[in-house]
């Protein structure tokens, strides 16, 4: 998927500008996938499980769920886990 970037803050930049709508889980997979490329951190994680939580709110797949409170709770930012734990709460 082109116009994403490589870089952390490209991708940061393209998740953020990512609406929350069914058309854009294609552009949600890609992001989380040149994610993987980089290299583990703190803001990496939190991005990565911004990512997952985003696609388990549209798909409701529980590995998502999973995967991005994993990486929450990896990056330890308080308002990714938190955003994990609230939609944890709705399972």
């Amino acid at each position: 998927m082109q116009g994403l970037g490589e870089t952390l803050a490209e991708l940061a930049r393209a998740l953020r500008e990512t609406p929350l709508e069914a058309g854009q889980v294609p552009r949600l997979r890609a992001i989380a996938k040149l994610l993987h490329r980089l290299p583990p951190g703190r803001e990496r994680d939190g991005l990565l499980a911004v990512a997952y939580l985003r696609l388990y709110q549209l798909l409701g797949q529980e590995e998502d769920y999973l995967r991005g409170y994993s990486y929450a709770r990896t990056a330890r930012l308080e308002r990714v886990r938190l955003l994990g734990e609230r939609l944890g709460e709705g399972r």
